[in-house]
């Protein structure tokens, strides 16, 4: 799993490369019609993935932090 971690990290990184160098617009109109058509093919499925990873995070984060329940690891701070 790990494997696949680095490589949805370099993807990630790769994408936003290309958003950052190249608007919509030009990418419309100057990326190969090779490069579109597989674009609008696997989008779709890329898309709906990456929406679902992003709702599980979501839900995950909107749940508040839960304090830790051992009292064995609470410091007081006191020598003794």
């Amino acid at each position: 799993m790990a494997d696949a971690s680095e490589r949805f990290l370099n993807a990630i990184s790769a994408l936003e490369a290309v958003a950052d160098e190249v608007t919509p617009d030009d990418a419309h109109s100057t990326f190969d019609d090779a490069t579109l058509q597989e674009f609008w093919r696997d989008w779709p499925h890329v898309s709906s993935w990456a929406g679902s990873l992003w709702r599980l995070l979501s839900q995950d984060l909107e749940m508040p932090a839960k304090p830790v329940g051992d009292h064995e690891l609470d410091e007081t701070g006191a020598a003794g």
